[in-house]
C-alpha cells in the first residue's frame, strides 16, 4: 500500500495561551510547560469538520487535478463530525462527484485516522478497493470548553487527506504494515474522556490514567510493529506520534530510546487535532524521509484504542 499525495488544512484563527491565561487566571507560559502548546488553531463561524474536509481534499487535488481519478474507497476518520449521517465521508463524495465509491466514517477517538489506514488496506487485500482517499478531521473546539481548565486548553481544529493506493506513485511512500487494536478494557478505558450529548461537551475526566496509559501504548504499539517486521528503533529516521501533550511525546521518546530530533512536531503552533494530528504531521514532514528510509506513525486514543503505521520511502 503506497501514499501518493498528501494535503492538509488548518483554519486561519490563532488562539494563543494568553486567551487561556484570561480565562483561568492561571500564567500564560504555564499552558506550555504543561502542555508544549504555545497556539492552536480554531475553525471560524461557518466552518465545521465536512468543510474542514472539503478544503483538505481540495488542497489535495491542486497537486495534481486528476488525484481523484479511479478513488473507489472513501474514508472519513473523526471523533468530532459535524454530522452523524452525512457523514465526512459522504459529504466529499458529493462535492467532488467520486461516484460509485464505497464511503464509510470511523471513529476511535485520536487513533482513528490509524484505523483507517487499516481498513483501507484490509479492502486492498480483500480486492474491494485500489483507491483510496483517507480523511482524518478534528472540530474539537465546537464541543470543547475553552473555560474547562482540565483540557479546554488542549483542542486544535484541522484536517488532512491521503491518497492511498494498491500501486507505487506519487510521493513513493509505502506503506508496510498498519495495526490497531482497542485497549476498552484498560485502566478507565471508555470513562477516561467523554463526549455526550446534552452533557458538558468534551471532558477529559481521568487525565492521569490517560498520559499513563497513552506512554504504554504507544510504545508497545512501536514495538509491535517493529518486531514483526524485524526492523530496529535505529533505523526508525522519522516518528510521528499523536500530537496530544509535549509530556507525552517526550515520555515516548525516553522509553524508545529514541533521539528527540526524529520525532515531528506540530502540537506547539497547532495543538491537539485529534486524529488529524498524526495525518497533519505526517503532510508536513514526509519529506524528511530520504530514500530507503523508514518512518513510524504512533497513536493512542481516549477509548481506548492504540495504533501503529510502518513507512518506507521508496527510491526515486
Amino acid at each position: 500500500m503506497f501514499i501518493h499525495a498528501s494535503a492538509d488544512y488548518v483554519p486561519t484563527r490563532v488562539v494563543d495561551n494568553e486567551y487561556f491565561s484570561s480565562l483561568t487566571g492561571r500564567p500564560t507560559d504555564w499552558f506550555e510547560k504543561l502542555t508544549g502548546i504555545r497556539q492552536r488553531r480554531r475553525a471560524a463561524q461557518g466552518e465545521n469538520a465536512n468543510t474542514m474536509a472539503i478544503a483538505a481534499v481540495e488542497n489535495l487535488v491542486r497537486t495534481s487535478p486528476q488525484i481523484l481519478d479511479g478513488v473507489d474507497l472513501i474514508i472519513g476518520a473523526s471523533y468530532t463530525p459535524w454530522d452523524t449521517i452525512g457523514t465526512i465521508a459522504h459529504v466529499v463524495q458529493k462535492h467532488f462527484s467520486i461516484r460509485d465509491a464505497r464511503a464509510l466514517y470511523v471513529s476511535t477517538a485520536c487513533s482513528s485516522f490509524i484505523d483507517a489506514l487499516e481498513m483501507t488496506w484490509a479492502y486492498f487485500q480483500a480486492g474491494r478497493a485500489s483507491r483510496a482517499l483517507v480523511i482524518a478531521v478534528e472540530h474539537n473546539s465546537l464541543y470543547s470548553r475553552d473555560s474547562d481548565e482540565k483540557s479546554g486548553h488542549l483542542w486544535g481544529d484541522g484536517a488532512a487527506a491521503l491518497l492511498v493506493s494498491k500501486e507505487p506513485g506519487g510521493q513513493g511512500v509505502q506503506i508496510i504494515d498498519v495495526r490497531a487494536v482497542g485497549r476498552g478494557d484498560l485502566g478507565r478505558g471508555p470513562e477516561g474522556i467523554q463526549m455526550v450529548p446534552h452533557q458538558d461537551g468534551l471532558v477529559m475526566l481521568h487525565g492521569k490514567d490517560i498520559f499513563m496509559h497513552a506512554c504504554r501504548e504507544m510504545v508497545a504499539a512501536a514495538h509491535s510493529i517493529l518486531d514483526r517486521h524485524g526492523v530496529s528503533l535505529d533505523d526508525v529516521r522519522l516518528m510521528i506520534p499523536h500530537q496530544a501533550n509535549q509530556r507525552i511525546i517526550n515520555c515516548v521518546i525516553e522509553h524508545l530510546k529514541m533521539p528527540a530530533e526524529r520525532a515531528a512536531l506540530t502540537i506547539q503552533e497547532l495543538g491537539n487535532t485529534g486524529c488529524a494530528s498524526v495525518a497533519i504531521t505526517y503532510h508536513r514532514h514526509w519529506q524528511r524521509l530520504n530514500a530507503g528510509d523508514i518512518g513510524l506513525i504512533v497513536a493512542f486514543g481516549g477509548g481506548y484504542s492504540a495504533g501503529a503505521a510502518l513507512l518506507r520511502r521508496l527510491p526515486g
